[in-house]
């Protein structure tokens, strides 16, 4: 029942923050589902194992410093802004030239068994698609298919225990047809930057 309520919140505010576009604040949360309460600190094991695991207490303190200030330049973002969400801490970086275009980064701090957790709730998901990011094992999932109108979750394991949710939401350029490909960009830069330390 637990389980059910914090699923059902979850997408709520997911449908709560699609329903309108604010310009310059996030315009919802990122969309996460949670391990059961009584989930283990280890690996479930339902999602492929993470081949070389990240050095992560950078981003979660700071989930900002996922990209580092070259890689936001690369990929045409401004600097990011923290906050925080249910899960532990946020960041919304916006497109340089366009406030319409942002990224969240949230590393999922609640969940304990990285994406694993993410595997297990697939059901509860309007898409769930397994990938990989630069090598790790990622999924592009999220409880509403929002992807024809600019919207793109993708969840990438950083380690077996945590897993961190990129979150796209573009309105104007390619990215608001395709969002997908933005979010593996940002996934792949988001790797470099951690292998760096």
């Amino acid at each position: 029942m637990r389980r059910s309520l914090v699923l059902l919140l979850a997408a709520g505010a997911l449908v709560a923050g699609c329903s309108g576009t604010k310009t310059g604040t996030a315009s919802s949360e990122p969309s996460y589902t949670t391990g059961s309460p009584g989930a283990s600190s280890g690996s479930s094991g339902s999602a492929p194992k993470v081949p070389s695991p990240l050095k992560t207490s950078s981003i979660e303190s700071d989930a900002c410093s996922a990209l580092s200030a070259a890689k936001r330049s690369e990929l045409g973002l401004g600097e990011g802004e923290r906050r925080t969400t249910s899960v532990g801490p946020g960041c919304s970086i916006f497109a340089a030239d366009d406030r319409l275009n942002q990224i969240e980064i949230s590393p999922v701090l609640a969940n304990k068994n990285g994406l694993s957790d993410v595997y297990d709730t697939k059901a509860n998901d309007e898409y769930f698609e397994p990938t990989e990011v630069a090598g790790y094992p990622a999924v592009y999932a999220a409880a509403l298919d929002g992807r024809k109108s600019g919207k793109c979750g993708l969840f990438v394991g950083v380690t077996d225990q945590l897993a961190v949710n990129i979150l796209v939401q573009y309105d104007n350029g390619p990215g608001a047809s395709d969002p997908c490909p933005v979010a593996l960009k940002v996934g792949e830069a988001m790797i470099e930057t951690l292998k760096e330390g």
